[in-house]
């Protein structure tokens, strides 16, 4: 599952940023087109304004009619190198629209006998002619690709030729250039989807295991009682001769693990709740030092049938906005954890301060075997142990220290756990009041 998803990721992702790429490099190339396209027309028109000496031909005028006086069209270049460089051929036609004379810009060659004409230059005007109307557009002939545009004068036609072979030669090597870097980028965007898939699946790919372990978890720990159940019950059944009295013992048996799964499907179903992002609850101030001793108080009958100590040292007066019976709950929690590892004997300290910042921090400590290092985040995971047991012998289901993390988020504090060889701290930073 988590292969599709990081495949399927990639290519969402490498489509999706391909088409932008693609899309920007069109838009380049479009404008790169519609730039070469107004740069023709501007030289067209340039040179229809031109006579043969490089000069216009009909300039507007003003009042005087000295030549000195003439306006130069802002199209059209002062300098006539750069005027005759762009390489248009003029052609003027007769009233039989036949070739009266032609000039070539880039060559500064004037033919008028026909001897220098181009044979594509005469097959373009027979083109031109034969179309009609049109006065502006392209024509292809003999290999040679023109952009034209024809206009009438009281001395015949005039048709000026662009050979867009400089054109097309400049965009089919930007086309081939962003080709180039399409492709490349492609490539560049593939393999960072790649790297980033897995990264952006961690999450998920956590989330699943996670779902996987505790659905074998869970099915483990109610596969058991369910099977004591159903031994106990074969054995009530074998006997349907013996009264409720004399098979007390199997039902008591079958009530113990019933009370067993009750106990599990509730603490999951607490877990579920205080897991889920909407489930704040009744958000009140409620006494943290109060709700401590009250905790404390509660678990010293149970650490001393097991021949523990409670030792507290708790702040009074420390108020924190939460919910009362969660804050009880995640002590309780922390100080029968506490009481269940530590050593025969041992002390259990509950400490509570306050700190600066507005923050307190609740401690419950005890000495016995610590915990690796690389397994103190991993103990807040539902249903892990550090001994990797699955048996449930100490009383629990591995569910208490994933709700004591559920319920310190809910309240916007952080829970953490710290082993060394003398003792295990698990600490719980709250806000206060």
């Amino acid at each position: 599952m988590i292969k599709q998803l990081r495949a399927r990721f990639t290519l969402v992702l490498t489509a999706l940023l391909s088409l932008v790429l693609l899309g920007v490099l069109g838009a380049v190339f479009i404008s790169m087109c519609r730039s070469e396209e107004r740069n023709g027309d501007r030289i067209i028109s340039m040179a229809m304004e031109l006579d043969y000496s490089g000069r216009w031909a009909s300039p507007p005028k003003l009042k005087s009619e000295d030549s000195e006086n003439r306006q130069r069209p802002p199209h059209i270049p002062d300098n006539e190198t750069e005027r005759f460089s762009a390489g248009w051929i003029t052609v003027r036609l007769d009233e039989d629209n036949s070739i009266k004379s032609v000039f070539y810009s880039r060559q500064r060659l004037f033919d008028t006998d026909g001897t220098d004409t181009d044979i594509s230059v005469e097959s373009a005007v027979s083109q031109i002619i034969s179309k009609g109307t049109e006065d502006k557009g392209k024509v292809s002939a003999e290999g040679v690709s023109y952009r034209y545009e024809m206009r009438n004068t009281p001395e015949g036609r005039i048709i000026v030729l662009l050979d867009r072979t400089d054109e097309r030669s400049t965009l089919n090597r930007l086309l081939f250039i962003l080709t180039g870097i399409f492709l490349l980028s492609s490539a560049v965007i593939f393999l960072l989807s790649l790297l980033l898939s897995k990264w952006a699946v961690i999450p998920i790919e956590d989330a699943w295991n996670r779902q996987r372990v505790f659905f074998s978890n869970a099915s483990h720990e109610l596969k058991t009682p369910l099977t004591v159940i159903n031994a106990n019950l074969d054995v009530i059944t074998a006997s349907p001769e013996n009264t409720v009295s004399e098979q007390q013992k199997w039902f008591g048996y079958i009530r113990s693990e019933t009370d067993k799964m009750s106990r599990l499907i509730n603490e999951m179903l607490y877990l579920s709740r205080e897991e889920q992002a909407d489930s704040s609850g009744v958000m009140t101030t409620v006494p943290l030092s109060e709700i401590a001793e009250g905790a404390c108080l509660a678990m010293e009958a149970v650490a001393f049938e097991k021949g523990k100590n409670i030792s507290q040292s708790i702040e009074s007066g420390i108020d924190v906005t939460g919910d009362k019976e969660s804050l009880s709950r995640l002590i309780t929690i922390l100080i029968d954890n506490a009481v269940i590892h530590s050593s025969e004997g041992s002390e259990i300290s509950v400490c509570l301060v306050r700190e600066k910042k507005n923050r307190a921090r609740l401690t419950v400590s005890n000495s016995g075997k610590p915990i690796p290092p690389n397994e103190l985040e991993r103990i807040f995971d539902r249903y892990y142990r550090t001994d990797s047991s699955r048996s449930s012998a100490t009383g629990g289901f591995g569910l208490g220290l994933a709700i004591a993390a559920a319920i310190a988020r809910k309240h916007s504090g952080k829970i953490y756990a710290e082993s060394d060889e003398q003792r295990t701290c698990f600490n719980v930073i709250l806000k206060t009041e």
